[in-house]
């Protein structure tokens, strides 16, 4: 447990470290260090990355580096990413998952469940393809950057 709770507080930190560099799209901000995070600590440490993921979003909302559609645009892809590398081992390829969980899970979650729960759906749905796209792009950056350091991760002997 000590060296898992470890990781979470190393990754916190590093998605925080990079939190300056969002994208802001319409009423969210893209942010491609959470999905690089997301794959290293999915890899590393499976459905732990959950608590990371949630982490990294509630600090950047308290510190106005996020919005609330940090929570679903980080937390499923995380979970994707951990549960894979259960499944399949800490292979680096299954952090190319992550755009599964972030466009597939998080931007329904957002259009259909946040959104118009803020008040913010005609204003979300307005902006919808802008942030669609960014958030595909935040999540092709961050998931290349994760498994470029996967494949040197595993070439070192570390995973």
């Amino acid at each position: 447990m000590g060296v898992r709770l470890a990781y979470v507080v190393v990754f916190t930190g590093l998605g925080l470290a990079l939190a300056p560099l969002n994208i802001p799209i319409g009423p969210t901000k893209a942010f491609p260090g959470q999905h690089f995070v997301n794959g290293l600590a999915g890899l590393v440490l499976g459905p732990w990355a959950v608590a990371v993921a949630a982490l990294i979003s509630a600090i950047r909302l308290m510190l106005g580096l996020g919005t609330v559609f940090a929570f679903p645009g980080s937390i499923p892809g995380a979970l994707v990413v951990g549960l894979a590398s259960v499944v399949f081992g800490r292979r680096p390829w299954v952090v190319l998952l992550e755009p599964l969980g972030t466009l597939g899970v998080g931007l329904p979650l957002s259009i259909y469940v946040v959104a118009p729960a803020l008040g913010l759906g005609g204003r979300f749905a307005a902006a919808l393809i802008p942030v669609a796209l960014g958030w595909a792009l935040s999540t092709g950056i961050g998931t290349a950057g994760a498994y470029a350091a996967a494949l040197a991760l595993r070439r070192l002997g570390k995973i």
